[in-house]
């Protein structure tokens, strides 16, 4: 049976067959709704509203424009309602997602090298818990993280933010774990011979061997912060976020023109201030696409 499958299909499998069809029709939709949220952007409000399918001839950069004058959450405060704009927001976009990544990733490299040569009960009982607390979900956390946060004065503070992703409950744990386990322990070995310290052996020795995993690491938590809007619209709510202003856009909190003279959050607009928060880390992703599935699928350097 397997042969004459073999013959029909080739040296593909039925199976291989039908999952790249599947995946083919998935990546077109994608494809088709992308060029479709560009090709809206660069139309007017007039052009959006006659037709909705047809492809704006000139382009206009109305929707851009506007957005870069509109896209401004409203921080409301005892002197009056202040807004932050589009570059103060990408800063602290930047700010936001560059620490809490580098914190994350590196508390969880930490915990893993710890947990991987360092055998104990306690070493046990972290590693166990980290793979329990990835299959049970964990749900009605937030209220109390918040009501912590605040006793802590951690609110609205990008410190704050930063304490609270020092962690390593994640699926990133068990690839760290993977690679220190099976790496060479003859380099710290030589090392503390020559008198060097737990510490110096991680910091100058495994860590700068696992680097390429730990940039890749950085680079997924990075693009997961980038997008998530949620976390400070609860915690940073006076240092709003690119996508905590996009959720305020698409939600009509925008900066009113003045006079009342044009349209801010018009259709269009709203597909191009989407495209502006897509743009940097789809590009990331382009850039260093190899680089980051390479480096999930490698492993250390074998005993």
């Amino acid at each position: 049976m397997k042969t004459a499958k073999k013959k029909l299909f080739g040296s593909k499998s039925v199976f291989e067959i039908v999952l790249f069809i599947v995946l083919a029709v998935y990546s077109l939709a994608l494809i088709t709704l992308l060029a479709w949220a560009l090709m809206t952007s660069f139309k007017t409000k007039d052009a959006y509203d006659l037709n909705k399918l047809a492809f704006p001839s000139p382009f206009s950069f109305d929707s851009y424009i506007n957005v870069i004058r509109g896209m401004a959450k409203g921080i409301s405060s005892k002197t009056g309602k202040t807004y932050i704009y589009i570059e103060t927001m990408a800063l602290n976009s930047v700010l936001y997602a560059g620490g809490c990544a580098l914190f994350n990733t590196f508390c969880t490299a930490t915990v893993a090298y710890c947990t991987s040569r360092y055998k104990g009960p306690a070493a046990s009982f972290i590693h166990n818990l980290v793979i329990v607390s990835l299959i049970l979900p964990i749900v009605g956390s937030l209220p109390a993280t918040l009501e912590m946060a605040h006793n802590l004065k951690l609110v609205n503070h990008l410190y704050g933010m930063y304490v609270l992703k020092f962690s390593f409950n994640n699926m990133y744990y068990l690839i760290f774990f993977a690679f220190f386990s099976s790496m060479s322990w003859g380099y710290a070995e030589s090392a503390f011979i020559d008198g060097a310290s737990h510490f110096t052996v991680y910091f100058r020795i495994m860590l700068p061997l696992a680097i390429k995993l730990f940039l890749t690491v950085f680079l997924l938590f990075f693009i997961s912060y980038w997008n998530d809007y949620q976390t400070p619209l609860m915690f940073l709510k006076n240092m709003p976020t690119l996508a905590l202003g996009l959720f305020a856009f698409m939600d009509g909190d925008v900066k009113k023109p003045p006079n009342g003279v044009g349209e801010y959050n018009t259709i269009p607009a709203q597909i191009a201030a989407g495209v502006i928060v897509f743009a940097p880390v789809f590009a990331l992703f382009v850039i260093f696409r190899n680089k980051i599935m390479g480096n999930l699928t490698e492993g250390g350097i074998k005993e």
